[in-house]
């Protein structure tokens, strides 16, 4: 037995010893070493460094939570259902399926609680295959990037199955690679044996939670064979239908398998009178891929046009939700823009209605072991739990433009070239060296049978895929034969690379709470490693043209060890085992694709300190900025919920979000011009422009400003609650009732960095300016902060004490000439200092309503989301008015000394909280193509 799947091994036994002596927890790292030491007491030669594998991967496994999903629902024609007898009356299939997961992937209890309360809300949403008559629901899980999509719609094909559905289809990607792998995946998950052979019967070969239980049975019309997509010839002699047993097929999203399918359907389905009487559940996984109709459809007198064709991929899917009385139709995504953007009433009487998910959006949870782009990247507000530290330690820029090897704008036929000839440059160079102590440290650390990938990413042209493949074996034939004689300089390169980069880095990613919670090997561990890892790496294209898949599991016994080179077949739903070090030059303007791409998000237990993810600055900033509006998105979401408003009012919020300047054009389906609103926006400034001129000029211009204002009201606000409770601000000037005309003409004189996306000064100052015409946005609280711990600076005639922001910048690199980039400038008791005692209770308890939907303990503060919404709205119910006239601007001097700018005057910081508002108007933009910019709509 291998030493991983020792540890695996004894983890397992220790974790059915600890249910046994405390089935409902708790588990304390006393308890867990325990438990260990009593396993490990009969197993022979057990060293030290395996025992502390043992116990982190316990710790690993019990101390992840998922949480709690919230959901926005219309229950319009829904009878509610699932809970009570019709959930426990019988759950073969989704039993067997948890017991799997908690004996051979070794999930936890709170993982499996999450799971089972996840599949539950989605349960409910969608409708009780056992009810008569016709119904059709439509709903949209959203997920995270590489969070375990799979194993959550895994067990929500489980339960449907249970509860009475018996036709099951999975659309799986795009590509042949990603249905195989779902296929694999489902095999395992759900059916239990390999589906190699059509039908279930005598001589199955048992798999996944066929091994804990054969009983519940389920039928397959596709199989694990590379060309095992959807059939409808051999469907027919296979002659199975979904009557007393499930009947599950994995298809790919391609317009002439889906009509192959509908056509089975109605010549063999439609003819038995099936499509009447069984239930049918879609599953579309990456569901904003493919299945959104990108067509124009016209609208009539405000109706829809009936003849209208959408696209091919999308007409299928509703041919085949039309064809049955009773369906269900589950979106599966993490970035669901293009989902919400449909447009609620597009229907054609051939295809039946769009897809718009308008009876339920659930939002899962992040796990807590999770990594995605808020651990990567970090976020632009107050409510991040990252805020000034907790960012993983993993970046690590390319200078793109500076090797030239492959240009952003680039075609099929580029060479890539550096330094004359036809190598890799020097930060690929790094990033293999990188990804090799990545391997001989896991080695090191007794994970020798692991998988690890790097992937490389850095074209969508097939061609360059192979030229770069050719550069790199060339160059790491070089490396393998200097470490494996000793000769030339990689040795000294990667002991060097480990010395000056891995281990500060893994001190400091632990101590912004990454804990491997396995000790870092010293380099004589790594070193004896590094012969062994670099005769085991394989460098692969993975693409379209690829013959074979990436085999994982045909590996399993003694791990894989490869450096992926791919594009667009890596960009979505393709799972990299053990990814560790990424190399990504991928240039897109449609960020929401660039989020997908994101190979690198997902679980790393036991080496998330080793991760790297090599980039440009420039990506790094996108994709903070998309990570800030996604949890924005979120988080209104949750709200929402609390409120218990229904997805098209979702939809229509979000359709105005300023995100949308900055996703895929043609997001907006109906026309070239975008609609932006603020309202129930707070726009908090992170990106700042390093050049004295500008920093000299915003300080002068926001002195002229605050002068104008005349004197602050007052400077220490401080208020009593209705529970007697006081909040106090000290150190903030406060100036009441500034013209809404004033603030817009400050911030359209200000300068801002071309990178701060979600700061405009012009288009806040637009927005302002259209809500003014209406009579809301009229009169504006202005905070000034003046006790901050930076040095005194001067701001005009006043001497302000600055307050400081660390510098996102990694410590060690060279700081850019041109910007200041930090995580946040607010401190989250600030947006509130404008309510009312009544507004800031009913706000705060807004705030834990949603919290506590979610699982999450209360906090002593109103979030930004409930802020707004009541400055702007009130409660009526509880007789609170709201006013969406009034607008909050907070502004922070901050210290120039920490990114190291000598100037006389502070930088200014601002932060604008906008009223939700009824009544806001949207500042309409048309992209122009031609210069790739927004321009104002006259």
């Amino acid at each position: 037995m291998s030493i991983t799947n020792r540890v695996n091994t004894m983890a397992s036994m220790a974790q059915q010893r600890m249910k046994l002596l405390r089935p409902d927890g708790p588990y304390d790292r006393e308890f867990i070493a325990e438990m260990v030491s009593a396993v490990i007491s009969g197993v022979p030669g057990v060293a030290d460094d395996e025992r502390h594998a043992v116990l982190a991967e316990i710790e690993a496994r019990e101390q992840i939570t998922i949480g709690r999903p919230s959901k926005l629902k219309d229950d319009t024609d829904h009878v509610s259902w699932y809970f009570g007898q019709r959930r426990t009356a019988g759950r073969a299939f989704y039993e067997r399926y948890s017991r799997f997961l908690h004996e051979y992937e070794g999930w936890g209890s709170g993982m499996l609680d999450g799971l089972d309360e996840s599949t539950d809300a989605v349960m409910e949403s969608i409708e009780d295959p056992l009810r008569p008559g016709l119904w059709d629901r439509r709903g949209l899980v959203l997920g995270h990037v590489q969070s375990g999509k799979t194993a959550n719609y895994a067990g929500l094909l489980c339960k449907a199955a249970d509860a009475g559905y018996r036709l099951l289809v999975v659309l799986a990607g795009m590509h042949n690679v990603l249905r195989l792998q779902t296929q694999l995946r489902l095999d395992r998950d759900f059916l239990g044996y390999k589906s190699t052979s059509l039908g279930a019967g005598e001589g199955l070969t048992w798999t996944g939670v066929g091994l804990i239980d054969r009983r519940p049975k389920a039928d397959f019309l596709t199989t694990r064979d590379t060309k095992g997509d959807f059939d409808k010839a051999r469907a027919e002699r296979q002659g199975i239908a979904p009557e007393s047993r499930p009947l599950l097929l994995v298809i790919k999203k391609n317009a002439r398998i889906l009509a192959n399918l509908n056509a089975w359907v109605g010549d063999f389905l439609v003819g038995r009178g099936d499509t009447h009487e069984i239930p049918l559940l879609v599953i579309d996984d990456e569901a904003d891929q493919a299945s959104v109709d990108t067509g124009d459809q016209d609208f009539i007198d405000g109706l829809p046009d009936p003849d209208y064709e959408p696209k091919r991929v999308n007409a299928e899917i509703r041919k085949l939700l039309k064809a049955f009385d009773k369906s269900a139709y589950v979106a599966y995504t993490a970035t669901p823009f293009a989902n919400i953007l449909i447009h609620d009433q597009r229907e054609t009487e051939e295809h039946g209605e769009d897809l718009f998910p308008r009876s339920f959006i659930v939002n899962l949870p992040r796990p807590s072991s999770y990594i995605g782009p808020v651990e990567v990247f970090g976020i632009d507000r107050a409510e991040d739990r990252h805020h000034e530290t907790g960012i993983l330690d993993a970046f690590r820029e390319v200078d793109q433009a500076g090797e030239g090897w492959i240009p952003q704008d680039h075609d099929a036929s580029h060479l890539p070239v550096y330094g004359g000839g036809e190598r890799i440059p020097p930060s690929l160079e790094e990033a293999i060296l990188a990804f090799v102590l990545v391997c001989a440290a896991r080695r090191a650390r007794r994970q020798p049978n692991k998988h690890n990938t790097m992937l490389v990413h850095v074209s969508r042209f097939k061609d360059l895929h192979r030229r770069v493949h050719g550069q790199v074996d060339q160059w790491f034939t070089e490396l393998r034969r200097e470490i494996r004689y000793s000769t030339g300089s990689a040795l000294q390169r990667l002991a060097r690379l480990w010395q000056i980069d891995f281990i500060p880095s893994a001190r400091e990613s632990e101590a912004n709470g990454f804990d491997a919670r396995v000790p870092m090997p010293a380099w004589s561990e790594v070193e004896a490693e590094l012969v062994e890892v670099v005769d085991r790496v394989k460098v692969v294209v993975v693409n379209s043209d690829s013959l074979e898949p990436l085999d994982y599991d045909a590996n399993a016994d003694t791990g894989l060890n490869v450096i992926a080179i791919g594009g667009d077949k890596l960009s979505r739903g393709l799972t990299l085992e053990g990814l560790s070090v990424s190399y990504f030059l991928r240039a897109s303007r449609m960020y929401d694709s660039l989020m997908q791409m994101g190979r690198w998000f997902g679980y790393r237990p036991g080496y998330v300190d080793l991760c790297r993810l090599y980039t440009t600055d420039d990506l790094r900033l996108h994709y903070r900025h998309v990570a800030t509006a996604a949890e924005e998105l979120r988080e209104q979401l949750d709200q929402m919920q609390a409120l218990g408003e229904t997805p098209e009012r979702y939809g229509l919020k979000i359709q105005s979000h300023p995100l949308l300047l900055v996703t895929a054009r043609n997001k907006m389906r109906y026309t070239n011009e975008y609609a932006v609103s603020f309202a129930g926006e707070g726009k908090i400034q992170t990106v700042f422009d390093r050049d004295v001129t500008v920093i000299r000029t915003n300080a002068r211009l926001t002195a002229e400003f605050l002068d104008q204002c005349g004197a602050p009201r007052e400077a220490n606000h401080s208020m009593t609650l209705p529970n007697s409770a006081v909040v106090s601000w000290p150190g903030r000037h406060v100036w009441r009732d500034v013209a809404g005309s004033r603030i817009s003409a400050w911030l359209r004189s200000l300068r801002f960095a071309p990178e701060s996306y979600e700061v405009s000064g012009i288009r806040m100052a637009e927005y302002i300016d259209a809500q003014v015409a209406i009579g809301e946005l009229t009169s504006w609280s202005v905070v000034l902060v003046d006790n901050g711990r930076g040095n005194e600076k001067i701001l005009g005639v006043r001497q302000v004490r600055t307050t400081r922001r660390k510098n996102l910048e990694r410590a060690g690199r060279t700081i850019r000439a041109d910007r200041y980039v930090v995580g946040t400038v607010l401190d989250p008791w600030d947006e509130s200092i404008d309510l009312d005692p009544a507004q800031f209770a009913a706000a705060l308890e807004l705030t834990n309503l949603a919290r506590a939907e979610k699982g999450l303990d209360p906090e002593d503060r109103p979030g930004g989301p409930a802020i707004r919404r009541l400055r702007g709205k009130g409660d009526p119910a509880k007789g609170i008015s709201g006013n969406p006239g009034r607008g909050l601007v907070i502004i922070y001097p901050l210290d120039p000394t920490v990114p190291e700018i000598d100037v006389e005057v502070p930088i200014v910081g601002l932060v604008v909280s906008f009223p939700e508002s009824d009544n806001a108007r949207a500042v309409r933009y048309r992209f122009n193509t031609v210069l790739d910019r927004l321009e104002l709509v006259v």
